[in-house]
């Protein structure tokens, strides 16, 4: 034999010659391995300039003389580099980590992490992984207190992530405690791990609790602040297509900056290109205003592509699928008026169906409105009489007659007239007109020219006190 067994030192053999060189290289190799101390296990190039005794594990990829010795002990000893393949239980203090490591036999390993670096991977009585880089195998895991408190975090990078617990019956999910996905706490329970059904959801915002599996305990619909939101009710005879910026097509919707090309069959509204708006008005919602206040908007079967959405000066993406599809904004500090409400496809041709604005952080069934409710909330701002106002009498000369015209609902504002004369006969100086004389009530009047039959039929007519 002509080293030892554990270290590989060298041994005096019987009349060698010159024993004080074999001795020395045993003395250097004791001197480089016990309480062993290497400068890098990751620096894979030689340093060009080594000191006596300098060590290093040689990392994967080494360059140079550490070519091929990945996992040896590179020792430079009497100016050149020595190899020693490493035997399982070597220990080494590795400087640049801080840290203390074991060869296992298979691998060098942290034997306990020291620095506040910590360790990559720790497994107890299991073997970590890039994934699950502590990995506990036992029959409880115990996390006391310090003296005080003792708290559990669990942190995510972002709302759209997952920060939770998942409890698995034989590594297949049962039930999930958390945030998933959004910032909304909740609860729910698979069967198999595939398919999962949500139990319990408590909004961060309000601290509201629905129950979505429970029959009795759905959410109760709340208000669309959207008016008109299927589209239904069409005073302007609308028949799709394109619009101009400003223009209105459907009751209360019109085209954004640019125009847009949109059509409406049945429930369902395609908008092919361009943005609509609606202006809302929280006062009519009982409301002051809109900021800081979580908004859901949300369709019904949105298909060709991804919704843009525009909530004052906050913008958000509805992306398609199928159901009810939704996006939360927060209006800024500075939405304190009326809400400008604006859709638009990403790219292409979008289609999708009832849609819908509430209050919250989720949406709630879609519940329509009837229709005499949906046209009067549109008469608020648009009417359309739908039929002629004729005033005809027989009067002296230069005699008024006059008809009040009452709106069906109260408007929003002293609305602008406009009409045609489609027919007339003895009016005094083109004196025959309707005009507003408040929010409730327009006046019909002609008058004669000279006495006689005197008459004029209006048709056409509008009362306009759109946003």
């Amino acid at each position: 034999m002509s080293e030892t067994p554990r270290l590989g030192l060298p041994l005096l053999a019987a009349g060698q010659a010159q024993k004080h060189v074999t001795h020395n290289d045993a003395l250097m190799r004791l001197d480089a391995l016990v309480h062993l101390v290497v400068a890098s296990r990751t620096q894979g190039v030689p340093p060009a300039s080594p000191t006596e005794t300098a060590a290093f594990i040689v990392p994967a990829g080494g360059s140079g003389v550490f070519a091929g010795r990945q996992d040896e002990l590179a020792v430079f000893e009497d100016g050149a580099w020595s190899f020693l393949p490493p035997r399982a239980g070597w220990q080494a203090w590795v400087t640049d980590e801080a840290e203390h490591h074991v060869w296992t036999g298979t691998q060098w390993r942290r034997s306990q992490p020291e620095s506040s670096l910590g360790a990559a991977l720790w497994g107890v009585n299991a073997t970590a992984d890039a994934t699950n880089r502590l990995a506990v195998s036992a029959d409880a895991t115990l996390f006391n207190h310090a003296g005080t408190d003792h708290r559990l975090k669990l942190n995510k990078a972002s709302a759209a992530r997952t920060a939770s617990l998942l409890f698995q019956d034989n590594w297949s999910g049962r039930a999930e405690i958390g945030l998933a996905g959004d910032d909304q706490f909740r609860i729910k329970v698979s069967a198999d791990g595939a398919n999962w059904t949500e139990a319990l959801v408590v909004d961060r915002a309000s601290g509201l609790v629905s129950l979505p599996a429970s029959d009795w305990a759905r959410d109760v619909p709340r208000p669309n602040l959207l008016i008109n939101g299927d589209w239904q009710v069409n005073q302007r005879g609308f028949a799709g297509g394109a619009l101009t910026a400003g223009a209105f097509g459907y009751d209360r919707w019109k085209a954004h900056l640019g125009g847009a090309t949109l059509s409406c069959s049945g429930f369902d509204l395609t908008l092919t290109s361009g943005a609509i708006q609606q202006i809302v008005e929280p006062a009519l919602w009982g409301l002051s205003s809109f900021a800081s206040t979580p908004l859901c908007l949300s369709v019904e079967d949105l298909s060709g592509g991804d919704l843009e959405v525009t909530l004052g000066s906050v913008s958000g993406t509805i992306t398609a699928g199928s159901g009810r599809r939704f996006v939360v904004l927060t209006p800024a500090v500075g939405d304190s008026g009326n809400l400008a409400v604006q859709i638009a496809p990403s790219a292409g041709a979008v289609t999708c169906r009832a849609i819908k604005l509430e209050t919250g952080n989720a949406p709630s069934p879609w519940l329509a409105r009837n229709q005499t409710q949906e046209r009067q909330l549109c008469e608020r701002y648009h009417w359309r009489p739908g039929m002629p106002v004729h005033l005809d009498c027989y009067h002296a000369a230069f005699g008024y007659m006059q008809q009040l015209l009452k709106f069906p609902v109260a408007m929003r504002a002293m609305p602008a007239a406009s009409y045609t004369v489609i027919a007339e006969a003895n009016i005094y100086g083109g004196e025959r007109w309707i005009t507003p004389n408040s929010t409730a009530i327009a006046v019909a009047s002609i008058r004669a020219s000279a006495e006689g039959r005197t008459y004029a039929s209006f048709d056409e007519i509008v009362f306009d006190a759109e946003l």
